[in-house]
């Protein structure tokens, strides 16, 4: 049995605006079985040119002064990770999704985040069945985070964890928030997919909350009323 067939499968976001969660929790968990479906965008190229089409929000989610940052997500930081760990997959074998997301790093600021969670590489891989887990996302109080899944055959996926995968035991010591210890959860078939839905999450976050959120743009082709509208199950509480 691989990481994928081992895990829940669900998304793990924010209450997004125009679905049925519960208002008392931030981040709630969508079966999925009852995702919006993926736009065609995805499955083209890397799946990320529909970003990079995007304009810039200020810092977007780059790591602030408030942030524990450890290893930038970056082509450099991610290779000095892989040779570390001695994964068998080198930078160039990576799933293009997730070396673009890596070495362009101009679209984390084409990102927004409603609890300001930031992208960050962290300390190291974290071993796992059939391959290493890659830090993406923090949530900036460490509730959540999320990791793109290398896999020792090339397969990939993203897992959300509340425990503090790929940083040091010692993490809340260098002034890290704590974490959780609950199982991961396997939120994304691709890095693609991931960054697509937390895109979508955050920008109707923001589109229901003007006053608290920047102004965002979105692609041409997107429909935020059928986007919202695709959430044909109700969100489970987390946190």
């Amino acid at each position: 049995m691989d990481l994928r067939e081992s895990l829940a499968h669900a998304w793990v976001t924010i209450g997004v605006p125009g679905t049925t969660h519960p208002r008392t929790s931030t981040y709630v968990l969508y079966p999925e079985d009852g995702l919006p479906p993926l736009p065609v965008a995805v499955s083209q190229g890397d799946g990320l040119g529909w970003l990079g089409g995007l304009p810039t929000v200020g810092t977007g989610m780059t790591p602030d002064e408030w942030s524990h940052t450890t290893t930038p997500l970056s082509r450099e930081g991610v290779e000095r990770l892989l040779q570390t760990a001695g994964a068998s997959a080198a930078f160039k074998r990576l799933p293009a999704d997730l070396r673009t997301l890596s070495s362009d790093q101009e679209l984390p600021r084409r990102l927004f985040s409603a609890t300001d969670s930031y992208i960050d590489a962290g300390e190291h891989l974290e071993p796992v069945q059939g391959g290493h887990l890659l830090h993406l996302v923090s949530d900036s109080q460490w509730v959540f985070h999320w990791l793109a899944f290398i896999g020792d055959d090339g397969s990939t996926g993203v897992v959300c964890s509340a425990a503090a995968l790929g940083y040091s035991d010692d993490a809340e010591d260098d002034g890290a928030p704590g974490g959780g210890t609950d199982e991961p959860v396997w939120v994304a078939d691709s890095v693609a997919e991931f960054v697509w839905r937390w895109w979508a999450d955050n920008y109707a976050f923001a589109a229901a909350h003007p006053d608290r959120c920047p102004p965002l743009s979105a692609p041409d082709w997107f429909d935020l009323a059928a986007y919202t509208a695709g959430y044909t199950a109700p969100g489970i509480e987390l946190s």
